[in-house]
């Protein structure tokens, strides 16, 4: 096995493990990254081709790095308060993801895989200021990018609960996630989701359209087995 993977959200908390994981897989051979950052430390490797540009939201000058690749990979994540308001929260997430599907299924990118969140749901009734709701329908309307995208043979959609971010050793909520045995490592949900690319690349999956929703179901779907296939 040896694949390509095109990569968006490198430089967040989820994307820069994936994009770790995935320079010391010895299965991956090339690793091209969009982002408005230049990576750092040891985001910097000879197999990772990573492209600065203004905005996400337009993609045109990257179209030639769309092409021969095996998987695409969207990392992209924020928060409202990150983001600065509920219009750029949807416009991260849903206006980014959205652009990225369409060029990767113009390149004609055979797996698309995208972090979500456990109770998405495009379909919700949502004002912006129940931001619970907003959340949900946002993320929802995400994973549809790639879901109602028929370009794609295969789409995978994590779906994860608390997320333990690992950026910061002192982090409050980080602590409390792991002393409780609540959440999940964003490194295992890297694992995760680099495992079923694997399989995906390896096996003829039987469904079009995998969800893998909730912490548990995560962690048991870095072992190969056929019941996750």
């Amino acid at each position: 096995m040896n694949f390509k993977c095109i990569l968006i959200g490198a430089t967040g908390a989820t994307g820069s493990h994936v994009l770790k994981q995935l320079i010391k897989n010895n299965n991956c051979s090339m690793i091209t990254s969009i982002g408005r950052r230049e990576l750092e430390g040891e985001m910097q490797h000879s197999k990772v081709n990573h492209i600065v540009i203004k905005s996400l939201l337009d993609l045109s000058e990257t179209k030639k790095y769309w092409e021969d690749q095996d998987v695409f990979f969207n990392c992209i994540g924020t928060t409202k308060k990150k983001a600065g308001g509920a219009d750029k929260f949807h416009e991260i997430e849903y206006g980014i993801s959205n652009e990225a599907a369409k060029f990767a299924s113009k390149g004609n990118i055979p797996h698309a895989s995208l972090i979500s969140a456990s109770g998405a749901n495009h379909t919700i009734w949502a004002k912006k200021w129940i931001h619970p709701l907003f959340y949900s329908k946002t993320m929802g309307q995400k994973e549809q990018t790639i879901v109602s995208n028929h370009e794609f043979k295969y789409t995978s959609v994590f779906k994860p609960g608390m997320l333990i971010r690992e950026v910061n050793e002192n982090s409050l909520s980080d602590t409390f996630l792991k002393f409780f045995s609540l959440g999940l490592s964003v490194n295992v949900l890297a694992e995760a989701i680099i495992k079923d690319a694997e399989v995906v690349l390896a096996i003829n999956r039987k469904t079009r359209n995998k969800y893998f929703e909730g912490n548990s179901f995560i962690i048991k779907s870095r072992k190969t087995n056929s019941r996750f296939i």
